[in-house]
């Protein structure tokens, strides 16, 4: 009986060892697949890591591409102006020359002659001075696109500027010029911001077809002096507000495309702004009071 005994109490001792082995075994397999687990984890973090960065570098990759795009465009762009920059001076600056002696002559045999010119033919000087006058215009058009000439810059009164500016503008009986009731001072090139007022006064006469009211309007911070033109036409068309400043865009059937980006030009010239809102359309030009 005892030996029976002995004998269950050994067997039992063997299962549990045998357990206990498999239970370390077990314990040490669990580690493992902790450790397993764990490395999987720490992997799967990098890889996620990884793969933020390749996606960051994907689209910094597409940006670069897109910019680089844009550069050639631009590029060509700027190599096709300026070819038709270089032309287009040599001509603009030959035939400027003629057709202000045509418009002078006319002025001067108007002034001489006023009481002896018939009706009819007085009416034909108008429109050789106007059809002279809108040449010369788009004459500067290109020219103020295409010269780089260094700002010549002296402390001005921006009221003077725009006088001389509207001096030279043919002005229809039926459009209305309210001026600024105020000047303000600036310290800028006044020959190339009379051909920004010439041309923002013109642009506005234009669109409104001959008819109605422009409003410049001055105003000045401690460090800017701003200025709006504005006028009473129907607008600007939306699928053309983004692309006026763009060189040779018009909307016009007679424009050259270049009096705006040659406006915008002078502007950044002078380290300002120029921008344009619609519906009354109002160019707006700020300008520091002191440029580097």
């Amino acid at each position: 009986m005892e030996s029976v005994v002995r004998s269950t109490d050994s067997s039992l001792l063997s299962k549990i060892a045998k357990l206990e082995k498999e239970k370390q075994e077990l314990i040490q397999e669990t580690l493992s697949q902790n450790r397993m687990i764990v490395s999987y984890e720490r992997k799967l973090s990098q890889f996620e890591a990884v793969k933020e960065q390749r996606d960051w570098l994907l689209e910094e990759m597409t940006k670069k591409i897109s910019e680089l795009s844009h550069f050639q465009t631009e590029l060509f762009k700027a190599e096709r102006l300026s070819a038709i920059g270089e032309m287009s001076a040599r001509l603009a600056h030959d035939m400027r020359n003629p057709l202000t002696i045509i418009k002078n002559s006319i002025e001067l045999v108007k002034l001489k002659h006023a009481e002896k010119i018939p009706l009819d033919v007085y009416r034909l000087f108008l429109s050789i001075e106007n059809a002279s006058s809108r040449m010369v215009f788009q004459l500067d058009d290109v020219l103020n696109f295409v010269r780089s000439s260094p700002l010549d810059s002296t402390l001005n009164s921006l009221s003077d500027i725009l006088e001389e500016s509207l001096s030279e503008i043919v002005i229809p009986d039926q459009i209305t010029i309210q001026k600024s009731t105020k000047d303000v001072s600036l310290l800028c090139d006044a020959e190339k911001i009379k051909a920004v007022f010439t041309n923002l006064i013109v642009n506005a006469i234009q669109a409104m077809d001959n008819h109605g009211t422009v409003l410049i309007r001055f105003e000045e911070t401690d460090t800017e002096v701003m200025f709006t033109v504005q006028d009473s036409g129907p607008g600007i068309p939306d699928s053309a507000i983004e692309k006026i400043f763009e060189p040779l865009f018009t909307t016009k059937s007679r424009g050259t495309g270049l009096g705006l980006p040659a406006v915008k030009m002078i502007i950044q010239q002078h380290q300002g702004k120029i921008s344009v809102s619609n519906k009354p359309t109002t160019f707006l030009v700020v300008l520091p009071k002191k440029s580097n």
